[in-house]
């Protein structure tokens, strides 16, 4: 199977805009198998009301996907960065960590 950005980047802004809609079902169903609950300790995410998204960076490293996204939300901005790994040939992702959102611009 090749790898292709362009494969992981459908999946990646699929999964952003599942985030900013709300749809909790989706957003959950892109986690890998065992991520869930432990890939959230510890990192800020949009739990609520989104205003919406920006993207910053999407990219394959090798066998891994990696997506950047500030989100707005009624608090302020969070920035959100995940890795993705292919699970049975589909993207999910395994890792998430903040970073500034200021940095980003």
């Amino acid at each position: 199977m090749t790898i292709t950005t362009s494969d992981f980047e459908t999946t990646y802004r699929r999964h952003v805009d599942g985030v900013v809609s709300g749809d909790l079902k989706a957003v959950l169903a892109d986690m890998a198998p065992g991520a869930v609950p432990a890939v959230f300790v510890g990192v800020q995410v949009p739990r609520a009301d989104v205003d919406g998204a920006e993207i910053i960076s999407v990219r394959v490293d090798g066998d891994r996907g990696v997506g950047e996204a500030v989100y707005a939300t009624p608090d302020g901005s969070i920035g959100l960065r995940s890795g993705w790994v292919l699970v049975d040939g589909a993207w999910k992702a395994d890792i998430l960590e903040n970073f500034d959102p200021s940095s980003a611009r």
